[in-house]
């Protein structure tokens, strides 16, 4: 039997890969018997699609509570991966961005899922104001649970609804730093970050998708589609990348990768 691409969130394993049903059901019964912590464990069947980023889960084995709670870092995340976004391997980068902040920042998360992003920053920089923003509604619920339950109340702010509704009108010219966590929007949320950056000073944490035929970006790709983005928006600005990553393979050759861009410095 092949070895499969899974996750765990939380009791859930996620089988990424499809297989027979004979060797889905011998590997799950494997990750169960090695990991007793996993009660169910279900086969992803689609892309994760949309602003809401849901995706299609069969169930396989195990529990039928989709409800769980995924811990990292000290912190608590409840939710269902069949009605909310949420990948444990970005856990370094969420760590990451908040290992950066600094104290008394004015965040603005564009697309905050259940709130681990908002939530890892918090806790790192309690005297950080972090606005974040989520069309999905299910995960705006989770969201403000995972709040009161990291006891973050006092510095993250929830709005549900469309970000490039929203933003325009409460946002422009207000924050020190933008996150951008979802690639499948990141040229047409790039300019608006921008203009939410106050005085076009600070960092957008921009993460998008590319092809790579090696485990290097290149550099000179990321800065040409920067340009060509803010061109055509009319916008000019000095700006840098500071830092960039791969955070994880969506598939051979397909790179989710983190780019740190510096504005105005």
């Amino acid at each position: 039997m092949k070895a499969l691409a899974f996750e765990i969130i939380g009791s859930i394993l996620i089988i990424r890969d499809s297989a027979n049903d004979r060797d889905l059901k011998e590997f799950a019964e494997k990750k169960m018997k090695r990991h007793p912590y996993i009660q169910t464990v279900m086969l992803q069947t689609s892309k994760i699609q949309g602003q809401k980023r849901t995706r299609e889960l069969k169930f396989l084995l195990g529990n039928k509570n989709f409800e769980t709670i995924h811990r990292e870092h000290g912190n608590q995340y409840i939710l269902n991966p069949l009605d909310t976004f949420f990948s444990p391997r970005l856990s370094f980068e969420r760590q990451r961005i908040a290992g950066l902040v600094k104290e008394s920042e004015v965040i603005l998360n564009f697309f905050a899922g259940v709130g681990p992003f908002s939530i890892a920053i918090a806790k790192k920089q309690p005297n950080c104001l972090i606005h974040s923003i989520e069309i999905n509604k299910k995960s705006c619920n989770y969201m403000r649970k995972n709040i009161e339950l990291n006891n973050c109340e006092d510095n993250i702010i929830v709005y549900c609804g469309d970000v490039f509704d929203i933003a325009p009108h409460r946002f422009l010219n207000s924050s020190n730093r933008v996150i951008l966590p979802l690639p499948l929007e990141s040229k047409r949320s790039l300019p608006l970050a921008f203009k939410c950056l106050k005085d076009g000073k600070g960092t957008i944490h921009w993460q998008i998708t590319d092809h790579l035929s090696s485990k290097v970006v290149d550099l000179n790709v990321v800065a040409t589609s920067i340009e060509e983005i803010f061109a055509r928006e009319k916008i000019s600005t000095e700006h840098s990348i500071s830092e960039h990553r791969v955070v994880r393979w969506i598939a051979p050759h397909i790179a989710h990768i983190a780019i740190d861009i510096e504005l105005g410095q």
